[in-house]
């Protein structure tokens, strides 16, 4: 069972960035071409790498990803030994498509910083995106040894659960969902996922607990609620299933989301 939020959820929990040229590495003469050309109002030109990088970010929270490549690629210009310019342009990179300029650029960062989780998970949604599972799983494993924070650590693991579940190894992805959920059992979008991988798996029950989970979390969700129907009509329980479609299509409705 697809969710629709799924794909928005890896947008945002992801590294959030996008765009698609690399001047530098195409014109010789471009390290000495300033590559940022953009102006933000009340603010002033950044003056060091490091706050091109923090100004490419805001460029890409803001969704204007020339202004973004720039920052991140000005960054480069100043430090060509910064690891998170490349990192910062290669996620650029990737959602735009650019993906084997991305994965240069993930290469550029680990060389720099071997042990920084981040960017192998960083480089690890790349090669998913490219479809190359091992190198995937391979970095992912360097990822959830490596990244430090909790969410951080969570959200690496549910990648991996997710590339499983595709693989139709369900039981790894169930472990590695409830690593997930062990290590942040309040974000209601790893509970659902797993949910979503014990439905395939024809475990009713433990569907709808996980669904239920999930929506005691986030509460106006309507595609839990939309899941934990169909797990619901799936399990015979079809008042219940009523119930939960009519929640979710009087939420999907109020939020103005008209998607299935």
């Amino acid at each position: 069972m697809k969710e629709p939020l799924r794909s928005r959820l890896s947008l945002v929990i992801t590294v959030l960035i996008v765009f698609g040229i690399i001047p530098a590495c195409s014109n010789p003469t471009a390290r000495f071409i300033k590559q940022y050309k953009c102006e933000v109002p009340g603010k002033s030109e950044p003056r060091t790498p490091y706050e091109y990088v923090e100004r490419g970010m805001e460029h890409i929270h803001a969704e204007q990803f020339d202004c973004a490549l720039g920052a991140c690629s000005e960054a480069i210009r100043l430090d060509s030994r910064l690891a998170t310019g490349y990192a910062c342009r290669g996620g650029v990179l990737s959602n735009k498509g650019e993906f084997l300029n991305a994965i240069k650029d993930f290469d550029s960062a680990l060389k720099l910083q071997p042990e920084n989780g981040d960017f192998y998970y960083n480089r690890a949604q790349v090669y998913d995106r490219l479809g190359n599972t091992d190198e995937a799983l391979t970095d992912l494993a360097r990822a959830v040894e490596l990244i430090k924070s909790e969410f951080g650590r969570s959200v690496a693991f549910a990648l991996r659960a997710r590339i499983y579940q595709k693989g139709e190894k369900l039981d790894e992805s169930i472990k590695d969902y409830t690593q997930a959920i062990r290590l942040t059992p309040d974000f209601a979008y790893h509970h659902a996922n797993r949910g979503d991988v014990y439905f395939e798996k024809k475990e009713y029950q433990k569907a709808i607990a996980d669904y239920s989970e999930a929506i005691r979390l986030d509460n106006k969700n309507p595609y839990f609620h939309s899941n934990r129907a169909k797990a619901y009509r799936a399990a015979g329980q079809t008042a219940l299933a009523i119930q939960d479609e009519t929640t979710s299509a009087s939420l999907s409705h109020s939020n103005g989301d008209n998607s299935k």
